[in-house]
């Protein structure tokens, strides 16, 4: 047992993308069974929070029906924090990972590496290049219970990152896990795309 849920956010309209990003392909699968079968290896829990129906999904993550548990947004295109809360209620471990579905090039051992960190915290985020990434990340249930205080008043990630107690994990350090900072490049248009295939692939 690992002892970590994770929570799939799959829920954004994708409108930057054109199409539903969770399918697009990567090595001959859609972006979100990659992602899964990364997940999978580290997580106990896997709630995949989505707004389309639930068939497309379980079609495509058929092998992993039977560990993980698809919900739908409580209010669809209401932002990631929105998803966050749509989850919270089927999470059981102290610890959840948030993934996104956008970010195919996930390092799955920087889950091991964040759990070692959060301790006292509740939440691990990363500074790349001076910029906070909310997502791709660790946090505890307690975090989640003030995601869902502050999705009452803003609906915004920031504005519940802002409210928690978290410890800022440099670049530096994620490069020693994550080399490339895969895990921080996040597939959102067609030029990211054509970027995927030509220099990470």
């Amino acid at each position: 047992m690992n002892n970590i849920s994770c929570i799939l956010l799959a829920g954004g309209q994708s409108k930057r993308m054109g199409t539903d990003k969770a399918f697009l392909d990567y090595k001959g699968k859609p972006f979100i069974l990659v992602i899964i079968e990364k997940l999978f290896k580290k997580c106990d829990e896997i709630v995949i929070v989505v707004n389309k129906d639930q068939g497309i999904y379980e079609g495509v993550l058929k092998d992993y029906l039977s560990k993980i548990k698809i919900v739908k947004d409580k209010n669809p295109y209401d932002g990631p924090l929105n998803g966050i809360v749509s989850a919270y209620e089927y999470i059981t471990n102290k610890n959840i990972f948030i993934a996104t579905v956008d970010t195919p090039l996930l390092e799955e051992n920087l889950i091991d590496y964040y759990k070692t960190l959060i301790k006292k915290y509740d939440c691990v985020i990363p500074d790349i290049n001076g910029k906070l990434q909310p997502l791709n990340t660790v946090y505890t249930k307690k975090a989640l219970e003030k995601a869902i205080f502050v999705y009452q008043k803003k609906k915004s990630l920031m504005a519940w990152i802002e409210s928690l107690n978290y410890l800022k994990v440099s670049k530096e350090d994620i490069e020693k896990v994550d080399k490339k900072l895969g895990s921080y490049f996040s597939v959102n248009t067609p030029e990211s795309y054509k970027k995927l295939e030509t220099f990470f692939s």
